[in-house]
């Protein structure tokens, strides 16, 4: 005898349809999200101190640096050896596969000086950004350089700016405002460490001038910072600037150590005067 099977009824179908999705592809219905930035509970304000505390910590830094200069000529990489110390003193030396370094760059005290053996020439006049940007392919105010360079956040004061907090992806974000509402700053925050992952600056018409993003943390002394910096400025002459610590150290500042800063002219080489 053949049984005869009566057609399942509409809800049966609807039930084992909806068995075999939860079953199959549950995990579609509720997917997983980032918990939002709000459950936190951070202010801006409260971030931001987060960060320059940490900052604080970072007073004077020796580090070497694979870096990759992007310009609308072409690609050009190097390695460079960086000394930085807070507010604005600096010190870049570009080291050649083979050989001795081929440029120096000193700034400390409000005064550039560098030397090109190369060439035999020396320069040497005020640390101004358009002296800055002649030799370094960013137009960047020296304490802001400096600051980055260290994985910190330029400063602002703080009287005379507005702070909005928001949650953007999975980061924190931080808008700071002029008084009359205008952009000046934006900071993105990884909520579950604090740290710094990307920062820019916007020019007066609130257009973007400066992104830098802040990748790979590690730690030396207790302090965190970011081993891979990637600096882009937009516009008509687009560059970039992709920087990779192999090795980054922060130590107390000194009398002594303050020395490294200066750069006097060799002998018999060509001065040449900066405006």
């Amino acid at each position: 005898m053949i049984a005869l099977r009566s057609s399942p009824s509409k809800a049966g179908v609807f039930l084992l349809l909806l068995f075999l999705i939860l079953f199959m592809g549950g995990c579609a219905l509720y997917p997983l999200q980032s918990v939002p930035v709000t459950e936190y509970r951070l202010s801006p304000a409260e971030a931001l101190r987060t960060i320059d505390l940490r900052d604080s910590e970072k007073n004077f830094m020796k580090g070497v640096a694979q870096v990759v200069v992007h310009t609308e000529a072409g690609r050009y990489p190097l390695k460079l050896a960086i000394i930085a110390a807070k507010p604005a003193s600096l010190r870049l030396e570009a080291i050649p596969i083979i050989g001795l370094p081929n440029f120096f760059l000193s700034i400390q005290n409000g005064l550039i000086k560098v030397y090109l053996p190369q060439k035999g020439e020396y320069y040497v006049g005020p640390a101004t950004v358009d002296n800055m940007k002649t030799f370094f392919p960013l137009q960047v105010a020296v304490p802001d350089l400096v600051a980055l360079l260290m994985g910190c956040r330029p400063t602002l004061p703080a009287e005379h700016t507005i702070l909005r907090g928001s949650p953007e992806g999975g980061s924190y974000r931080v808008d700071i405002l002029s008084r009359e509402n205008n952009p000046l700053q934006s900071l993105w925050i990884d909520p579950a460490n604090l740290f710094l992952t990307r920062w820019e600056r916007f020019g007066r018409t609130g257009e973007p001038l400066l992104t830098v993003n802040f990748d790979e943390y590690f730690q030396d002394n207790d302090v965190s910072m970011a081993s891979r910096i990637r600096f882009q400025m937009p516009g008509r002459d687009e560059r970039s600037i992709s920087l990779r610590y192999d090795g980054a150290t922060f130590v107390p500042l000194t009398n002594e150590a303050e020395r490294i800063f200066d750069l006097p002219v060799p002998a018999g080489v060509k001065t040449i005067i900066l405006k």
